[in-house]
């Protein structure tokens, strides 16, 4: 897999899953997540496939499931998977390098998701839900966000840069937060013979195919406290550009970061873990 769920640390975050595969006559299997979604909520919002009239999808999220034709444009879809997320491939031919990306955001599932999909709480949740009233927001339509606005009203962008560059050789580009600020890489642009490698804090958390991703813009949202690296791996197109932001590390940041716990501020403290900004 091209996202490594196990070292991401700092939720939420928004990467795209590159698929370049081989597929035989039958099903294949492009994704498959199970033990990466234990007490972690993956969303899905954009499946990019390359478009093949021999090849249809399989979709499923925890039990709801569907299929649909491939498309270079990209299939819509805002899927919430607690336990199970799965993509398989069904060719009626065999299809070489045949190319996927998957928009995942990745997050710790708040009070208000758990309580929309019918989720079991814990003792603490119930106390945080009965403590904001989050039943009643959901019934006004108010929770959970989605996460375009959720991201919106979190981040407090103080710079933002898209910086284009040309490398013939591997060239990582390091970039570090100022005091009270964290860095946020948004987007990237890379060509279809190149790989990106995405380093956050230390921990390789993704890499790039520049084949799935077919030379356009890819949305991202990834957060860093220390260190944002991106590795770009050439093969004979050099130009790759990148999108990021200075953003001010505020006390709604530090407590979704794992910065302040409730014992430093317990009502911040339910907000977050509620899900309300």
């Amino acid at each position: 897999m091209s996202v490594v769920v196990s070292a991401i640390s700092n939720y939420p975050v928004m990467l795209a899953e590159t698929v370049v595969k081989n597929l035989s006559d039958g099903i294949t299997s492009l994704i498959s997540l199970k033990k990466e979604l234990t007490d972690r909520l993956l969303i899905v919002d954009k499946i990019i496939a390359a478009e093949n009239a021999a090849v249809s999808l399989r979709i499923q999220a925890d039990t709801w499931k569907e299929e649909t034709e491939t498309a270079n444009s990209g299939v819509d879809f805002y899927l919430h998977a607690f336990s199970l997320f799965e993509i398989k491939a069904v060719a009626e031919a065999s299809v070489t390098n045949y190319t996927l990306l998957c928009s995942q955001i990745w997050q710790k599932p708040t009070v208000a998701h758990k309580i929309l999909f019918d989720k079991t709480l814990t003792n603490e949740e119930r106390e945080i839900a009965e403590t904001m009233n989050v039943e009643e927001s959901i019934e006004k339509g108010t929770l959970p966000l989605p996460f375009s606005e959720f991201v919106k009203r979190i981040t407090k962008t103080m710079r933002r840069a898209t910086v284009a560059r040309s490398d013939a050789t591997p060239a990582p580009v390091r970039i570090f937060p100022l005091k009270e600020e964290v860095v946020i890489l948004r987007s990237v642009q890379i060509p279809t013979d190149a790989t990106l490698e995405i380093t956050v804090d230390g921990k390789d958390i993704c890499t790039l195919d520049g084949r799935a991703c077919g030379a356009a813009d890819v949305e991202l949202y990834v957060i860093a406290e220390d260190e944002l690296r991106l590795t770009f791996t050439p093969s004979a197109t050099a130009e790759w550009r990148f999108t990021y932001e200075r953003a001010k590390l505020t006390d709604y940041l530090r407590m979704l970061l794992g910065r302040m716990t409730r014992a430093h501020d317990e009502e911040l403290w339910m907000r977050v873990r509620a899900g309300i900004v």
